[in-house]
């Protein structure tokens, strides 16, 4: 179809529409594949430079691939040409190296005309990721706060501290305690999750007022946390 638009196909040269049009698809469908990284990407490696390249990727590859078409002596010319290109930028998000994958898909199917498989894989895959990643798919997480407090064992008490987690939290786990000053002052950190979470900044306001207690802190745990 987009051969007899262009009244082109490989065996003959290349026309400025069809060029055109490989770039442009290839650079919307990578552009939408970086959308989705940037809205489903979770934890602290975000780099705006590796969004950015996403898109070129796609362009890129594409433009390769169509220039290749097919004659076997440039794609041999190009794999000689990328094998002395190195990358000395580590992916810090294994998922990082699904969507590099999917740009280099992108071009690769515009490249070579498959212009339908590059749409649909593309629509189809970036729902997925984007399913995949509001469902929260494949967490273990079972606690949404991380809960950090100071208890003087001279003052603290102990059974006021558990009938507040019972009126407020849904489930607590101990994660760690730290005894400072000759056992006088214990640091405690719990893995908690909460009935409602409007409920939050109350429980903050009561657990500070148990006697003992003090520096109360409350961190999100929003992802998994990898040791």
């Amino acid at each position: 179809m987009f051969g007899d638009l262009f009244g082109l196909g490989w065996e003959n040269q290349l026309s400025v529409g069809l060029v055109l049009f490989n770039m442009i698809l290839a650079t919307l469908l990578s552009l939408l594949a970086a959308i989705v990284y940037r809205a489903t990407h979770k934890g602290l490696s975000y780099s705006q430079s590796f969004t950015f390249s996403l898109v070129l990727i796609g362009l890129l590859m594409s433009v390769i691939i169509t220039a290749i078409g097919s004659s076997l002596a440039a794609a041999f010319g190009a794999f000689g040409a990328f094998s002395i290109i190195r990358f000395r930028a580590a992916t810090k998000d294994p998922k990082d190296i699904s969507f590099i994958l999917l740009a280099l898909s992108i071009g690769l199917a515009v490249g070579t005309g498959n212009y339908v498989l590059a749409v649909v894989a593309t629509i189809f895959i970036a729902v997925l990721i984007y399913y995949m990643s509001r469902m929260n798919f494949g967490t273990i997480r079972k606690y949404d706060y991380v809960l950090t407090f100071m208890a003087n064992t001279e003052s603290f008490s102990n059974e006021k501290m558990r009938d507040l987690f019972k009126e407020y939290l849904r489930a607590d786990g101990l994660l760690n305690v730290v005894s400072k000053e000759n056992g006088k002052v214990l640091d405690y950190t719990f893995n908690v999750r909460f009935f409602k979470a409007e409920a939050i900044s109350e429980f903050i306001a009561k657990l500070s007022d148990v006697p003992g207690i003090s520096d109360v802190n409350m961190i999100t745990a929003k992802n998994d946390i990898e040791y």
